[in-house]
């Protein structure tokens, strides 16, 4: 019943985030609303204080776009600031004389919470770890699973079943540090668990075990629903060198593109040999364009020269991101004369960040003074 309930959210998730979108942009409009009319009609408008108000009205929608889209968060810290000053702007128009400095000061604080709670969403351990940092100011161990279990297995293999997530997160960092074969299989266990966090704590743990066992149960974890999981995986893929390289270029060809993205991923990091670039080559035509921008990726770092004409032929790809990926690893890899023309050919490129980026490179190379024709062809 629960997978039947799953399939069917995850079928519906374009009309789910589109309603998402449809719910800020409500509540952002009503927030605009009432301080129009606050300051307008509203018999309240003599009231100074009116702002301790007002500007927490769009901390609704904000809260939520945080929450529903963790990634923006460029975005939503300059939507803070143009709220601040229309705010600002509308209070003068109607009479009121708020200081700019005073409003973004007092909004200060809300700014900061909403960062924190975006942080807090992509990675709750590094908000923690600042939070610790800053009321406590010790030089605490970073992994403080050892004196609280003692290395006790034992008390480790209790703690996983904790209804607790938190004891469950700090039970997978210890067996991490026990060098002990018996933890293998826990972890393992663990890759399923309820919790986004515990699952990355167990993927990061069965990296440092350096077990074949846990080869396939990584692979099998690329495929989470959770970003920081699947990348968790892939990097602790890479930590298992040698014996994981085969399974990985064989991953480049499976029918699921997270699969694929992941084992790429894991052999950019990896501390094993790969004895040929051909699959990851194949990958630069991959239907999947993030599995292509991560094969650009991958060549651009662990590749040579062998590799840079086939990259200068990413760097027509249909998709931006590939090009840009793409221009930055021929330059890194290829030789003046080579990187030049491509560089050229890319400043009248459709996308304005890859004109940007091709015009930043060929001054590098090329130590221009005059950099007129850049901004032209870049605008």
């Amino acid at each position: 019943m629960k997978k039947k309930i799953l399939s069917l959210i995850n079928s519906r998730s374009g009309y789910l985030e589109t309603g998402k979108l449809v719910i800020i942009a409500t509540l952002a409009l009503i927030s605009l609303f009432v301080s129009v009319y606050v300051l307008w009609e509203s018999p309240w408008t003599g009231f100074r204080f009116i702002y301790v108000f007002v500007p927490h009205l769009y901390l609704i929608p904000i809260i939520l776009l945080a929450l529903w889209f963790p990634k923006s968060g460029l975005r939503l810290l300059i939507t803070i600031l143009v709220l601040v000053f229309s705010f600002w702007i509308l209070s003068s128009v109607f009479g009121y004389q708020f200081s700019i400095s005073f409003v973004l000061l007092y909004s200060g604080l809300d700014l900061a919470a909403i960062m924190v709670l975006l942080l807090y969403v992509k990675d709750r351990r590094l908000v923690e770890a600042v939070i610790t940092d800053l009321i406590e100011r010790s030089d605490r161990k970073k992994n403080t699973a050892n004196s609280r279990f003692g290395g006790d297995f034992d008390a480790i293999i209790e703690a996983l079943a904790s209804k607790d997530e938190r004891d469950r997160e700090e039970a997978a960092d210890a067996l991490s540090d026990l060098a002990d074969e018996r933890a293998v299989l826990p972890l393992i266990r663990l890759l399923d668990d309820t919790s986004p966090y515990v699952r990355r704590a167990a993927a990061d743990a069965l990296g440092k075990t350096g077990s074949n066992k846990a080869i396939h149960p990584l692979v099998r974890a690329l495929t989470d629903n959770d970003r920081y999981v699947r990348e968790t995986a892939s990097e602790a893929l890479g930590h298992l060198g040698d014996p994981v390289i085969p399974v990985l270029l064989k991953s480049l060809d499976d029918e699921n593109w997270r699969i694929r993205i992941g084992a790429i991923i894991a052999i950019r990091v990896s501390s094993g040999t790969i004895p040929s670039f051909d699959p990851v080559i194949r990958s630069l035509h991959d239907e999947s364009p993030y599995v292509r921008r991560e094969a650009v990726k991958t060549l651009g770092r662990i590749g040579g020269e062998h590799e840079v004409p086939y990259l200068i032929q990413a760097t027509k790809d249909q998709d931006p991101g590939v090009r840009l990926r793409a221009v930055r690893a021929v330059v890194k890899n290829g030789k003046p004369e080579d990187v030049i023309p491509v560089l050229k050919r890319c400043m009248q490129d459709s996308d304005v960040t890859v004109r940007m980026r091709a015009g930043e490179e060929l001054i590098k190379i090329q130590g221009l003074r005059d950099v007129t024709n850049i901004s032209e062809a870049v605008e």
